[in-house]
């Protein structure tokens, strides 16, 4: 559970905005996990590479929606999955530690877009979500620290349309 404090960060707080700014001036890319309220645990995770395209995907997100971003470079694992792809990270993820497939471009149907994913624990289950995403580029790793809410980690949500940041039901 991610620690709770008085005050919720807004998406608009100027800190939370200028923190992203600044890690993207020094990394490549970051990781950001999105999580929707009142969606029976819907979430998505995204890479982004600039920050007026993060900036402009948070101001499209529902209210009470909560947004984690990792400082870190996350997911390191990345190419097509093939056979050869499979055995590197069935050999680099250590059976029994929680992983994160993430495909790298969005999957499509009709006017509906997402980033496919799916996490697990055992080698059969990541076995298993490569093999969903075969022929994909997928970034993997382990799953990302969600938890540890400090300088390389920071969540916000997006606040209610009168400006009010409200948690919501993850």
């Amino acid at each position: 559970m991610k620690p709770v404090s008085d005050k919720l960060l807004s998406t608009a707080d100027s800190g939370f905005l200028r923190t992203l700014e600044e890690w993207l001036a020094t990394q490549r890319e970051i990781l950001v996990e999105v999580e929707f309220s009142r969606t029976a645990g819907n979430k998505e995770f995204r890479f982004f590479s600039s920050f007026q395209e993060l900036s402009s995907h948070l101001q499209q997100l529902n209210p009470q929606t909560r947004i984690t971003a990792f400082r870190n470079p996350q997911l390191t694992l990345r190419g097509r999955v093939d056979d050869a792809f499979i055995d590197m990270c069935l050999k680099r993820i250590p059976n029994g530690t929680e992983f994160l497939v993430v495909e790298t471009v969005p999957r499509t149907a009709g006017t509906y877009s997402w980033f496919h994913q799916e996490s697990g624990v055992m080698h059969e289950e990541l076995r298993e979500s490569l093999e969903n995403s075969r022929g994909n580029p997928v970034a993997v790793g382990k799953y990302p620290p969600w938890q540890e809410i400090g300088p390389d980690v920071i969540c916000a949500h997006v606040p209610d349309a009168d400006g009010v940041d409200r948690a919501g039901v993850y």
